[in-house]
């Protein structure tokens, strides 16, 4: 084995027992503490040892030129620690189906949304990366509903095993982004199911659509796979709350089927909203 896999091989290794580590020593604590560790830990160690707060805050003022450093490395830590939080939270599903209430799940979509549900027509729940985007299909599980989801693994491949597990438990099948993934995916919407995926995600071989007023490459697969398999395509978004810890489920008005990049510019407008 040549010397540069040996060192990118102990690299993920020693990475991934370093999380499971995280993980394990913030579960010895009660829920609310370990989720606002986790994000703490995020927000103050994490984002600043690898960059990503000054990406965060050129990315910012890019969209919001008028924006001051300050509110930008506010608003930057502010999201790396709802990235913390998202991470833990979704090691501790149980825990986050205790938290919803139901009166925080609704929205102006939500009716038909049900009605699609119980007519056995497939329903595409389409989100962004805002909240706790994981939140939507644990509350469908409060609902008594399992729904698939589409994930991108993650590049360590020994931490994509457990990775790969969490997004399967409790709350429905989980299928890699790949060739048989998307068919899976496919199959289960097919068959009348639910199935949620993430849109907004740089994709640099499809068209722009406008994001806050930004070009931004976006695939229109989603569009696509919804008209293909006829089902419902709801915009949906989990809020935090300001408390850091409640989660607000919406289901908004479902996008009607048309031309599928005319699709993908308003749900890029819904997730600006």
């Amino acid at each position: 084995m040549e010397l540069s896999k040996i060192m990118r091989f102990n690299s993920d290794v020693a990475v991934n027992w370093l999380v499971r580590g995280i993980i394990a020593f913030t579960r010895l604590f009660a829920y609310r503490t370990r989720v606002k560790l986790f994000g703490f830990i995020a927000s103050y160690v994490v984002a600043p040892l690898f960059g990503f707060i000054k990406k965060a805050v050129r990315n910012l003022q890019l969209v919001h030129p008028e924006m001051s450093a300050s509110e930008a490395r506010k608003i930057a830590h502010e999201v790396a620690a709802n990235f913390g939080k998202n991470m833990i939270e979704n090691y501790s599903k149980h825990d986050v189906a205790a938290a919803l209430k139901p009166e925080n799940i609704g929205g102006a979509g939500y009716d038909q949304m049900m009605a699609a549900i119980a007519e056995g027509r497939p329903v595409m729940l389409v989100s962004g990366h805002i909240g706790n985007y994981e939140a939507m299909r644990i509350a469908l599980y409060t609902l008594g509903y399992q729904s698939a989801c589409l994930f991108r693994p993650a590049s360590n491949p020994h931490f994509d095993e457990h990775y790969t597990q969490n997004y399967g438990y409790l709350t429905g099948p989980a299928f890699p982004q790949s060739r048989k993934g998307f068919l899976g995916f496919t199959r289960h919407l097919r068959e009348g199911g639910i199935a949620t995926m993430l849109f907004d995600v740089r994709a640099t071989q499809y068209e722009d659509v406008d994001f806050f007023g930004i070009p931004a490459p976006t695939s229109d697969v989603p569009a696509k796979i919804a008209m293909k398999t006829g089902a419902l395509f709801v915009p949906c978004f989990a809020h935090r709350g300001p408390d850091g810890m409640t989660h607000h489920i919406e289901f908004e008005t479902p996008i009607e089927h048309r031309a599928s990049y005319e699709m993908m510019a308003e749900m890029s407008a819904r997730l600006e909203a």
